[in-house]
């Protein structure tokens, strides 16, 4: 089943460089982002239906990361975490949010 938008074969280049440390994302805002624009770019498209089933079931710990990018929010790092709430039949997500440019 196809979960999102669109998906890409690892995140494609959006002007963001080489990408961002770990610690950077804990200084992005988050925001609310709608499940119905995420983009998936999990490489080869992997994704556990049994894990992200019992994300649903019993939450998962962490935040989402997404890369805000003409209208569409790329998945950075959280793809079982939004399935999750998808699942849940949720039509927001709370996410830290990056765009191409920011450090």
């Amino acid at each position: 089943m196809s979960w999102f938008l669109q998906a890409t074969d690892g995140m494609p280049d959006l002007g963001q460089g080489p990408g961002w440390p770990p610690s950077s994302w804990r200084h992005a805002p988050r925001k609310q982002v709608p499940v119905n624009k995420l983009v998936a770019t999990n490489r080869r498209g992997y994704l556990n239906e049994a894990r992200a089933a019992r994300y649903a079931r019993h939450g998962a710990r962490g935040d989402i990361y997404v890369i805000e990018h003409a209208g569409r929010y790329y998945i950075a790092d959280g793809h079982h975490r939004a399935v999750a709430a998808m699942m849940r039949r949720e039509k927001t997500i709370t996410a830290r949010v990056k765009r191409p440019g920011d450090r």
